[in-house]
């Protein structure tokens, strides 16, 4: 599963998760979507709008790679945004951009004299950090847990975690399920060299296969589709070894966050990732991968992969 597929499923079912990450009291509750800008044809990260008049907008960024602009690029977004809804304007918004990685952040200062007075309308974290000083005790936040936890402290609590979700009496069976579901997404995707029986002992649930989630992941040919033999798996399952194995490359060439760049090649097609990784071969540096990617990238309400 993708990052930022799966930061769209997790915001989508828990919005108050951002709240609680950046510490904030939202004042009502907050619905959360992810809208298409028509002139550019890109979908932001995320919007989370109050149920409620009278409470500000929160436009959110994830950002799981290198880009000096990505203040820039955030800001354009918002004023694109207001631009396609005249309704807007006037209204009271805030921009969050989210970092995965502590190196990923240019610093505000690369918006020159907007970045005076950017607390009145700018929020930006770290995930490691923000978790830190969060509540242990938030079962939304143990979710992201395994995202950058030290791989011992994975080992050591992901069956801990995995049971405070299971018992969290405060969420509905649903949203529970869900949760469990996508925390078992985000171990395979951090431990994706391992094996599917060691992810199972550490996380001490029944077989993979055996749940909803591993059911679910057998038929986007994530762990299973090889030994399932069904043609659609198979041909998912390949896509999926090749992604994984163009981010690992590229990530030990330039020292940067597999995960980041798991992010980056989604938005490419198939048919892509072997001309990339010819590329790959002659580029000196990580700029050079981006503007390659940025290239070739196919707009997210158009991408088909083949």
């Amino acid at each position: 599963m993708n990052t930022d597929k799966l930061f769209y499923e997790y915001f989508q079912l828990a919005p108050q998760a951002l709240f609680e990450l950046f510490r904030i009291e939202p004042g009502c509750a907050y619905r959360f979507s992810s809208p298409v800008l028509k002139q550019s044809e890109r979908r932001m990260d995320g919007l989370l709008e109050p149920t409620e008049p009278g409470y500000p907008r929160y436009y959110l960024e994830i950002q799981g790679y290198n880009d000096q602009a990505i203040y820039w690029r955030h800001v354009h977004q918002i004023g694109l945004h207001h631009t396609q809804n005249i309704a807007l304007h006037g209204t009271d918004w805030r921009a969050v951009v989210l970092f995965l990685d502590q190196g990923f952040d240019p610093g505000i200062q690369t918006l020159g004299p907007l970045a005076q007075g950017a607390d009145a309308w700018l929020m930006t974290g770290v995930l490691s950090d923000l978790l830190k000083e969060t509540d242990s005790l938030s079962t939304l936040l143990t979710v992201l847990r395994p995202l950058v936890a030290d791989q011992q402290v994975v080992e050591n609590q992901a069956s801990v975690w995995v049971k405070f979700i299971q018992n969290d009496q405060r969420l509905d069976e649903q949203t529970r399920i869900r949760l469990l579901e996508l925390f078992v997404m985000i171990m395979i995707q951090r431990f994706d060299q391992m094996q599917r029986k060691e992810i199972e002992s550490m996380l001490k649930l029944t077989p993979i296969e055996q749940t909803k989630v591993g059911q679910e992941l057998i038929e986007l040919g994530i762990e299973q589709g090889i030994e399932q033999g069904i043609e659609q798996g198979i041909e998912q399952g390949i896509e999926q070894g090749e992604m994984q194995l163009l981010s690992r490359l590229i990530a030990s060439k330039f020292k940067v966050s597999q995960v980041g760049m798991l992010v980056r090649l989604r938005r490419l097609k198939r048919t892509d990732f072997e001309a990339l990784a010819e590329y790959l071969l002659q580029a000196q540096s990580l700029t050079e991968i981006n503007a390659w990617i940025t290239a070739h990238t196919v707009p997210e309400g158009k991408m088909t992969h083949d």
